[in-house]
Formats: C-alpha cells, structure tokens, sequence
C-alpha cells in the first residue's frame, strides 16, 4: 500500500511524495496579473516545506476572466520572465508546481475588468455580481484557443503541469450547468452539448502543452496535464 511520503508519478512527472497543495488565491500578483517576487517566494516556501506538488492559484487566460484583485494572469508574453523566475524558485527548492487556469465568465464584474462580463447565456443568477453578455460561436472558438495557448506558455515558462479549473461557478463550470447554460446551440441542452466547451478546451491545453505550439499575441473537476 502506498504511503504518504512515498515517491509517485503522475504519468512521466516524478514527485518527491502524495503531498498536492491545492490552489488558492493569494492574491500577490500585479494589478494586470504579473507575478511578483514575492508570490515566487512563497511557493518556494511552500517547497521547501515538503510539498509534493504545487498547483498555483487559478491564473485568468484572457483579461476579462478575472476576478479578483492580485490574481495571476497566462495571457500576455511579457510574463515569460517573472514566470520563469517563480518556477526556477520552486524547482530550486525541490519542488513542482502546475498552473491551474481559468476564465471567471459571469462570476466577476465590470468593476473588475473594465468591460461587461461574459458566460453561456445572458441571465442573471446569485452567483453573478451582473448580467453577463452571451458569448457568441465565433467567441467561443476563440475561448478554446486562448485555453491552449495558455497551456502552451505555462510549458514555455517551465511549469511542470497545467490544471483546469471546471468548477466553483467560474466559465467552464457555467457550460456544464443547465443552471447558467440556456443555450440552444451545440453548446446547450443535453448534456453532451453542455460538455461541448469543456472538451474542446481540453483538446486544446493538450495541443498547447504537448506541441508546444507559438501562436501567441501579446495581447472540480479539473484536468491535469502532468510530464514532458
């Protein structure tokens, strides 16, 4: 029977135990979601103590999928260097770490972002500060797209996994929901339909991650990527 302090693989990514941090908001980020030094060293920190692997908190894929003020953000190349530095902490320490990314949807606001928030259909719900805008098929592709891309800078800048986060309300999870997804499209209705987007951005962080691909601008369920 394995132990706790057992060494375990996930697929071709070794870890020194069991020991998985669970992501959290920590809010040390800057306002346009650069990592700072002191975000690299508390996850070195967090290394340090024993932590088998780090899972960061959840990092927006585009700027208007933002909730909180000091939340890391995967969008923008310019981030490659902090990016590198937080990872080259943690590895320094003898850790791993994974990114877990996400897109907030209705579950933020234009006080936060600057523009009006988006999800699967226009409705208002509790768990929604406003009315959202209904993302169009067009915009939806593009959702996919910046879901791999983001895979495809987090393996750019040395992150030994990527996480999806599916739940807590946040974009992916209002696709999955009959509660906040209305829609009437390939994305609505049967269950299949309401998967739709998750799977396709599943399809898409695993092209990001396994080919690498450069096709950036500067502009729970959850699903782990782990390996080369």
């Amino acid at each position: 029977m394995r132990k706790l302090f057992d060494e375990t693989r996930i697929n071709r990514l070794a870890l020194n135990n069991r020991f998985v941090r669970s992501a959290t908001w920590e809010g040390m980020c800057e306002e346009d979601g650069r990592p700072t030094a002191r975000l690299a060293a508390y996850y070195a920190n967090l290394a340090r103590g024993g932590a088998g692997l780090i899972i960061t908190g959840y990092a927006f894929i585009r700027p208007d999928g933002k909730q909180l003020p000091g939340q890391m953000g995967i969008h923008d190349d310019s981030f490659a260097p902090p990016m590198r530095d937080l990872t080259a902490a943690v590895h320094g320490a003898g850790g791993k770490i994974c990114l877990q990314m996400v897109h907030a949807g209705g579950q933020t606001s234009a006080k936060v972002i600057g523009t009006r928030p988006v999800a699967p259909s226009t409705l208002q719900t509790p768990q929604f500060p406003e009315e959202p805008a209904e993302l169009s098929l067009q915009e939806i592709g593009n959702m996919v797209r910046l879901f791999g891309d983001a895979a495809a800078r987090a393996k750019e800048c040395d992150f030994d996994a990527v996480q999806l986060h599916a739940a807590h309300g946040y974009l992916i999870n209002q696709f999955l929901s009959p509660l906040t997804n209305r829609r009437t499209d390939a994305y609505g209705g049967s269950i299949e339909n309401r998967c739709r987007f998750l799977l396709e951005c599943y399809a898409s962080v695993r092209k990001g991650w396994v080919m690498n691909f450069r096709c950036w601008s500067s502009s729970m369920a959850t699903i782990t990527l782990p390996g080369g």
